[in-house]
C-alpha cells in the first residue's frame, strides 16, 4: 500500500523534531516533535502554519490529508526504529491532533498492529472501531521482533517504509524552524 512515492522530510539529528511542508503549493508547514514526558515515554505533538500569505480557498484536500496521515505514521515508524524502546504517547492536546491520531489508529490499525503494541493510556487494550469518546490517549511501542539495526546518523537519511513501502528521504539539520524546508 503507497500512498505517495517519495516523501521529504526535514529533521534534527536526533529526530526529535521532524517537518515537512504540505497542502496547496505546500502551504501548510507540519512540525512534529518528539518531547520527553517521562523515562521511555515521548509524546509526538503536531503543530501546523500556513507557510503564505496567499489566499488559496482551499489550503488542504482530501488528498493532503491522505499524505498527511500517512506522513505522521512514517516519522512515528522513522523515530522508533532509531529509538526502539521509546514508547509513543499519542494524545490529542488540540482538536488537529485529536482527529489525525484517531483517524491513523482506525485507518491504520491493520498495518501498525504487526509492528507496535497500541494500548490505550491505563494498560487496556485498544479496540480500533470501538466508539468511546473519553479513549483520546494512546501508546505506541514497537514490538522487539520488528526492530532493525539502527542507522548511522549522518546528513541526510534514506529509508524505505516497511509500512508503506515508499522511500522517505531525511535531511538532518542542527536547527529546525520556520525557514527550513522552504
Amino acid at each position: 500500500m503507497s500512498i505517495q512515492s517519495y516523501i521529504f522530510l526535514h529533521a534534527l539529528p536526533d529526530f526529535s523534531r521532524f517537518q515537512f511542508r504540505t497542502g496547496q503549493s505546500g502551504a501548510l508547514l507540519i512540525q512534529m516533535h518528539f518531547v520527553p514526558l517521562r523515562s521511555g515515554i515521548y509524546d509526538l505533538s503536531i503543530e501546523q502554519r500556513q507557510w503564505t500569505d496567499t489566499f488559496y480557498p482551499y489550503l488542504f484536500t482530501e488528498e493532503d490529508a491522505k499524505g498527511l496521515i500517512s506522513t505522521v505514521v512514517q516519522v512515528i515508524e522513522l523515530y522508533t526504529e532509531q529509538y526502539p524502546c521509546r514508547v509513543i504517547r499519542l494524545k490529542g492536546n488540540t482538536l488537529l491532533q485529536t482527529v489525525l491520531f484517531r483517524v491513523i489508529l482506525r485507518r491504520h490499525h491493520d498495518l501498525l498492529s504487526p509492528l507496535f503494541s497500541i494500548d490505550k493510556n491505563g494498560g487496556k487494550r485498544f479496540f480500533p472501531f470501538r466508539r468511546n469518546a473519553g479513549d483520546s490517549v494512546f501508546l505506541l511501542k514497537r514490538r522487539p521482533d520488528t526492530v532493525l539495526p539502527s542507522q548511522l546518523i549522518r546528513a541526510s537519511v534514506r529509508a524505505r517504509s516497511q509500512l508503506f513501502g515508499n522511500w522517505v528521504h531525511v535531511e538532518l539539520h542542527k536547527e529546525i524552524g520556520v525557514g527550513v524546508g522552504a
